[in-house]
């Protein structure tokens, strides 16, 4: 098929891109405590393309990274880093900016299963130059990579070109490329945008502002042009207009507390002093959050540490991770109160563990994951007719769940048993053994019911 070979040909580039960079010193460095896509990116590199183990560099220990960095770009070009946005329990949005900080030019793919839109913005913001969304296959990897480290196609090397002759202080030959790039793709807002930074490097700001306009037009959800439209009449002494921006830019992305914090100060300097206040008092409100959820996540930390040596002390850390968000918990902490949950029955305290369950229920009434985990709680009690209460609720909203994993039809088989409901529990025993027909303990409770 053409488009067989299309997609085929196109992988082949994207593998040749990889290896270019790879052999021209360029390094991977991965940091993560997810040692499955640690092995999948391993086995990328090294099988798929063909290269040496010691081009890739891989840890768990966030705390490693500029060290590690350092070290590999003192003999090497600038590094590709992946980087978990969690790791045990903690945000990485802090590393992202260290490592910008520390190192501009370095390209950072952030790792996720899933995440909000709002922090994902955040983190563009602060410097994550792509996203992986996990599972991911080689292919999907390699493409990922490719794209980059390097601009796919003849649109993204022109693209390149140009910034570099902005960057390198050549501006009227950055145009020409524009010009050629514009021919090819007449909507492009990147290359609108470089046009803008050509225009204002050459001082012609009214230019430059058309050209980020015309960008902020062709790609609503393009952060760029609207920061640049927003420094652009800081520049040229239009507090209002600059506000304007920064609106549009807190709009799309509004858990940035600097931004805040500047556009009240032009509502202060404008005089709107109500205005002004209620900004400064929503970056402040923000920050709390923040600070108190690292607080929170820095607790999980702790208590994953102490799970298996110290049950008592982990079970005291991850209260402390939720009491630390006070009012301010939210869908986020799912998670601790599953893991304080489980804590709390591996101890035989399943009476304590539903009472934080049902704390959970207030911030997310929808979790199908806690009721059914609610239900596990109660038939560890020997209260299988309120298990059951549980699981038919965790059903309702999710009738799948028993397909998620074969442990958890099981379970909610054992429940729908206990409470003599032979065909509900004869259905999830049957999915139990459709997700693993060598499920022995699904096959043997079948052949007795």
């Amino acid at each position: 098929m053409p488009s067989d070979i299309a997609t085929r040909l196109k992988n082949k580039q994207y593998e040749q891109s990889i290896i270019d960079y790879l052999n021209n010193r360029g390094h991977l460095i991965c940091i993560t405590d997810d040692a499955q896509f640690t092995t999948l990116l391993r086995t990328t590199v090294m099988k798929q393309l063909g290269q040496n183990a010691d081009v890739l560099t891989a840890t768990s220990d966030p705390d490693q990274a500029l060290r590690i960095i350092r070290q590999v770009s003192g003999h090497k070009t600038m590094p590709l880093v992946f980087l978990e946005r969690m790791i045990g329990g903690t945000d990485m949005g802090f590393t992202v900016r260290q490592l910008k900080n520390a190192f501009p030019d370095l390209r950072i793919v952030m790792l996720t299963s899933e995440a909000e839109r709002q922090r994902l913005v955040l983190l563009h913001e602060i410097g994550a130059d792509n996203f992986i969304t996990k599972p991911i296959s080689i292919n999907g990897l390699i493409e990922k990579i490719a794209s980059t480290i390097k601009p796919q196609g003849k649109l993204g090397q022109l693209l390149e070109r140009a910034r570099t002759l902005v960057a390198q202080g050549n501006p009227q030959q950055a145009l020409k490329v524009c010009k050629q790039l514009l021919e090819i793709k007449a909507d492009s807002a990147a290359a609108f945008l470089v046009v803008g930074d050509a225009f204002r490097a050459l001082g012609k700001l009214e230019r430059a502002r058309d050209a980020y306009e015309e960008a902020s037009r062709n790609a609503e959800m393009f952060l760029e042009p609207l920061r640049r439209l927003a420094d652009l009449h800081e520049q040229m002494g239009d507090s209002a207009k600059r506000l304007h921006y920064l609106e549009r830019l807190d709009q799309l992305s509004p858990l940035n507390v600097e931004r805040k914090v500047d556009m009240g100060e032009i509502q202060l300097a404008l005089g709107n002093e109500e205005a002004a206040g209620q900004l400064f008092e929503n970056a402040v409100t923000l920050a709390t959050k923040e600070a108190l959820r690292y607080i929170g996540e820095v607790a999980s930390r702790v208590a994953a540490l102490y799970a298996e040596k110290n049950p008592q002390e982990a079970e005291k850390f991850l209260r402390r991770a939720l009491e630390a968000k006070g009012a301010y918990l939210s869908k986020e902490d799912i998670g601790t109160f599953n893991r304080l949950g489980i804590l709390l029955r591996n101890q035989g305290k399943w009476k304590e563990a539903l009472v934080e369950y049902q704390k959970a229920l207030k911030v997310a009434p929808d979790d199908e994951n806690l009721y059914y985990n609610m239900g596990m709680a109660c038939a560890e009690g020997k209260e299988f007719r309120e298990a059951q209460v549980y699981m038919l609720k965790a059903l309702a909203i999710n009738p799948d769940l028993p397909r998620t994993a074969t442990n958890i039809a099981y379970n909610i088989a054992l429940v729908f048993g206990q409470n003599g409901d032979k065909k509900r529990a004869a259905d999830c025993l049957n999915i139990a053994l459709e997700c693993d027909p060598e499920f022995e303990p699904a096959r043997r409770a079948l052949e007795r019911m």
